[in-house]
């Protein structure tokens, strides 16, 4: 058995999915801004008790690295360490734009994924038809000059993910493909292709809370 766990808690909602190989044994996706903490466990060990796979018989552990929330994309990877370092399977960090882009409806198109980080930015992600893709590049809505530079230097047949509406304009003809959150399938399929062992995070902000080092003393430092 290929037994494949995949984790997206990056933008306002918990999902996992247990697969084998591609064939998806059990999948829950809810959507909520807070609370990932305390539900993600019990997804999981709904997944577990319903399949009878335990958390040693994995293969790999695939996880949503942003952009996402602070606190959604750091619930998500926490998680996911520690089951795979408990249960000793490879871990996996998936970037939320390549897997919304890799959703199944999208294969052999030149695509563009598309994610709200709110205070007028737009994190965009472009892949060609054979998936061959560019680094993430940040949109602000402020200048629509240079978002339109960007769009003739981007051709794209399709734009996916929760913020199409907010660049529709800029690629006139170009078909729409909203999604809300990445598709599980999507992050199962790319747990197994090459370049995911980087799991660095992408928040989209830091914590609103940011803890004070005043007052802390180096131990290096003379008293």
């Amino acid at each position: 058995m290929d037994a494949r766990l995949v984790i997206d808690t990056s933008l306002n909602a918990c999902g996992l999915g247990l697969f084998d190989g591609e064939s998806c044994l059990f999948s829950c996706h809810e959507e909520m801004t807070r609370g990932q903490q305390e539900r993600l466990p019990v997804m999981a060990l709904d997944a577990f008790r319903a399949t009878g796979i335990a958390p040693r018989d994995l293969t790999v552990i695939g996880v949503t690295l942003g952009p996402g929330s602070f606190t959604g994309v750091r619930v998500g990877l926490s998680f996911a360490k520690g089951l795979a370092a408990g249960a000793g399977v490879a871990l996996k960090g998936v970037g939320t734009l390549e897997a919304l882009a890799r959703h199944a409806a999208l294969g052999g198109k030149a695509r563009m994924a598309v994610i709200n980080g709110g205070r007028g930015q737009v994190y965009v992600q472009c892949f060609d038809a054979e998936n061959a893709h560019r680094a993430p590049a940040t949109l602000d809505l402020a200048y629509p000059e240079e978002i339109a530079a960007f769009a003739a230097k981007n051709p794209i047949e399709v734009m996916t993910g929760p913020a199409v509406s907010l660049l529709a304009e800029y690629w006139p003809g170009m078909a729409e493909f909203p999604q809300t959150w990445p598709s599980l399938d999507a992050l199962c399929r790319l747990t197994v292709d090459a370049g995911h062992d980087d799991l660095t995070p992408l928040y989209m902000r830091e914590a609103d809370a940011i803890a004070s080092t005043r007052g802390i003393i180096s131990l290096n430092e003379s008293a």
